[in-house]
């Protein structure tokens, strides 16, 4: 027999359902405890499953789609007018259904305090603890004061009177948790507003934890604290990130949240009763919560104007401040057992979570595009840096086998005294384990053991090669710890703060000795991100290990690296050759460019072939009576020619360079779009690096940065001596421009 609560308070006896031996036996399953329990659960992660898919697309997150699955699946909604969910949600299962929903709870705090970092409360900047403590402290003075004026001015219920203080403080409450998988599911951690968010969620959070704590400690003694809390300390106490943080993330996350939270929420759902809700009750409670969303916008919108934040940078701050979400179920569930609140405060405040939370997200994610600071203004590219000025260069790496390519292709760009390399290395490694995304930069003089460890062997072999050149290369490494669907973001925020010139990214393929390794395609999407958002030119990096053994063979008579290069035209080849020529410098390397040319003469005239023209002409000028290099043109009539003399020559190599895009009134490459494997290395690109290619040698594809010269359209007469060039320019301005 077990002893459950019953809808009046009291102790009710009920008898244990034994294990059914199923329906062929004539056994009812839905009258056996354990097949019930298997019925809830799945029924509960289908329906929430449903829901997140048609609502994350509007920006919801996981929090809407579980509670409003909640409430459906319960009696006030459905649950009284399906016999069938009458039998798998029937009264008499809640208690073994309450039992595993705590479960799932108790697991999901665990991890919840397993991905807090308490230490970074000491690295969060000013910035952060003044929006963190005025988050905190502003609404909750704000609303427990308008709600005392509001027990002496209006008349209420006795319940609602007694707990109206309560329910405003409980109201201007914030979790850290809670904005962190906001952020996550509108994928922004990584943005700066995203990252300041967090840091400000965690003071305000911590606050709002430490007076929860004291208040249940007035009303019950430190020993008899709720059971939830002790998971939270457990979890705080294991250390975040790999190897055990990270191991336990990921064998329980997807678990609980998929399939336990789901029910629990179930669980609260059917507990709401709208039946005890009167309007003016839920008027006043909400009129509290409209009080705190004002409190909260006023709190985090103060400070961050005074730090000079734009006005709707600072607004969003402050609606995605106002985020609630599981952590707040929590803690009402633990205030109602408290007697703080009563249930009908507590039905109408899940309410108001619902609505404001709803209506927030959708919000922030029209408004807050943070690629948009990426959209350069300025040329970053190597073709305009020129020969005598500082190159900078940033490489991303994923795994340690990528360093020695990286650091032959470093040797290769030719660092000189008058024209120095500053090379940035940022080591992308997933986030795992942790509620925070890391930016890395690991400087000599500084301690970065902690997060670094992974990276020890990346970092001192750039740091070694550093070292070797002293004074014509400069080292600066990193590390990002982030989702792959935002790791763009510490990519084009580094690169545009570092007035980088080229980004260089490996293929998400590698090759072995034994075949092909393919690697995950989430690396694929972070390449893709970066192509598609970087401010600057991008290189992809195809390394099939003939790069690292040019640079061991030692020779006198021969150069170590032997480069060749595809030139079919445009602005991409035009910045491969613009690397080429910069490359061709070394005493080391021999280069030779291919250019083709049409013969049929399809192809319709344009600006490109004039910028070809100077560019192949400066190339030819500047290797004039060097041995070394070699520069020829193969005129063929179609694409099956072109692709025919490429296969003759693309095992000739060391290293191929070539250009992504080309021209779409070139018509030596119609056709070959329908084809393309790879897509992010372009039409020839894919050729080289496809499955059933015959190449074996590494190929770097570069993507020169696509420009924004919205002022010169907007105002053409600028346009002259500015860096742009008409190419720059959308079509339908062009035509402001004299053919001459």
């Amino acid at each position: 027999m077990d002893i459950v609560t019953g809808l009046n308070g009291t102790l009710v006896c009920q008898s244990f359902r034994r294990k059914s031996r199923g329906v062929f036996y004539g056994n009812n399953p839905l009258k056996f405890d354990t097949p019930v329990l298997y019925a809830q659960v799945s029924l509960s992660a289908l329906v929430t499953a449903i829901l997140q898919y048609f609502l994350t697309p509007l920006g919801e997150t996981a929090f809407i789609s579980q509670m409003i699955g909640g409430i459906l699946l319960g009696p006030s909604i459905i649950g009284n007018h399906f016999s069938s969910l009458q039998s798998v949600f029937a009264r008499q299962s809640f208690y073994i259904c309450e039992t595993f929903a705590f479960f799932g709870c108790m697991l999901f705090l665990f991890l919840v305090g397993v991905k807090m970092d308490i230490s970074m409360v000491r690295k969060s900047g000013k910035k952060a603890v003044g929006i963190g403590l005025c988050t905190f402290f502003i609404p909750l003075i704000f609303n427990t004061t308008f709600a005392s004026i509001l027990t002496k001015c209006v008349s209420m219920d006795t319940h609602l009177h007694k707990s109206l203080v309560s329910v405003a403080a409980l109201e201007a409450q914030t979790s850290f948790y809670v904005i962190s998988c906001l952020l996550a599911d509108l994928k922004l951690l990584n943005s700066e507003l995203g990252r300041l968010a967090i840091s400000s969620s965690l003071i305000s959070g911590i606050c709002s934890w430490i007076w929860f704590l004291i208040v249940t400690t007035t009303k019950q003694s430190l020993r008899g604290q709720h059971f939830l809390f002790g998971p939270m300390i457990l979890g705080i106490v294991v250390p975040d990130g790999p190897p055990l943080g990270s191991a336990l993330v990921e064998k329980l996350d997807s678990y609980v949240s998929g399939v336990l939270l789901p029910l629990f929420f179930v669980v609260s759902g059917a507990k709401i009763k709208f039946s005890l809700i009167t309007l003016k009750n839920f008027g006043i409670v909400q009129l509290l919560a409209i009080f705190s969303f004002i409190g909260k916008l006023i709190g985090t919108m103060l400070p961050s104007l005074y730090c000079k934040m734009p006005v709707l940078d600072a607004l969003l701050l402050g609606l995605i401040m106002n985020a609630q979400g599981i952590t707040d179920i929590l803690i009402l569930k633990s205030s109602m057992r408290l007697q703080l609140i009563d249930e009908e405060s507590s039905a109408i405040m899940i309410l108001s979570m619902i609505l404001i939370t709803g209506t927030i997200t959708p919000i922030v994610k029209l408004l807050y595009k943070p690629s948009k600071r990426y959209t350069p203004y300025k040329r970053r590219t190597i073709q305009h840096a020129g020969q005598d000025a500082e190159l900078r260069i940033l490489a991303c790496i994923y795994h340690e086998n990528n360093t020695l390519s990286f650091i032959n292709l470093l040797e290769i760009s030719h660092a000189t005294p008058k024209s120095p390399i500053c090379f940035y290395v940022v080591h992308l490694t997933e986030l795992a384990g942790r509620s925070f995304p890391l930016l890395v930069a690991h400087q000599p003089k500084k301690n970065n053991s902690i997060h670094s460890h992974q990276s020890d062997h990346i970092i001192n072999a750039f740091k070694l090669y550093a070292q070797q050149h002293e004074g014509l290369v400069m080292v600066n490494p990193f590390t990002s710890i982030s989702p792959y669907v935002t790791m763009h973001e510490d990519v084009c925020a580094l690169a545009q703060e570092k007035r980088a010139s080229l980004v260089i990214i490996p293929f998400h393929k590698q090759w072995t000795i034994s075949g092909t390794k393919e690697l995950e395609n989430t690396i694929r999407s972070v390449n893709r991100n970066i192509l598609r958002k970087s401010p600057c030119s991008v290189g992809i990096l195809v390394d099939r290990g003939t790069l690292q053994c040019a640079g061991t063979h030692m020779s006198t008579r021969k150069p170590l690296y032997s480069i060749g290069m595809i030139f079919l035209g445009g602005q991409d080849d035009r910045e491969a050759l613009a690397y080429g020529m910069r490359v061709s410098e070394h005493p080391n390397v021999r280069l030779t460019v291919v250019r083709f040319i049409d013969y049929s003469k399809r192809s319709k005239y344009s600006l490109h072939k004039d910028l070809d023209f100077d560019v192949t002409n400066e190339f030819r000028h500047a290797i004039k009576g060097n041995r070394r290099h070699v520069y020829k043109e193969e005129v063929v009539k179609d694409s099956v020619e072109m692709i025919s003399v490429i296969k003759t020559v693309e095992n000739s190599y060391d290293l191929i360079l070539l250009g992504r895009r080309h021209p779409s009134e070139l018509m030596l490459v119609v056709g070959l779009t329908a084809w393309n494997e790879f897509p992010e290395l372009g039409f020839i690109g894919d050729l080289l690096v496809s499955s059933d290619s015959s190449c074996r040698v590494s190929v770097l594809v570069v993507q020169q940065q696509a420009f924004a010269c919205e002022e010169v359209v907007n105002s053409p007469n600028k346009f002259m001596g500015s860096s742009c060039t008409v190419l720059d320019m959308p079509l339908e301005s062009r035509k402001f421009w004299p053919t001459s």
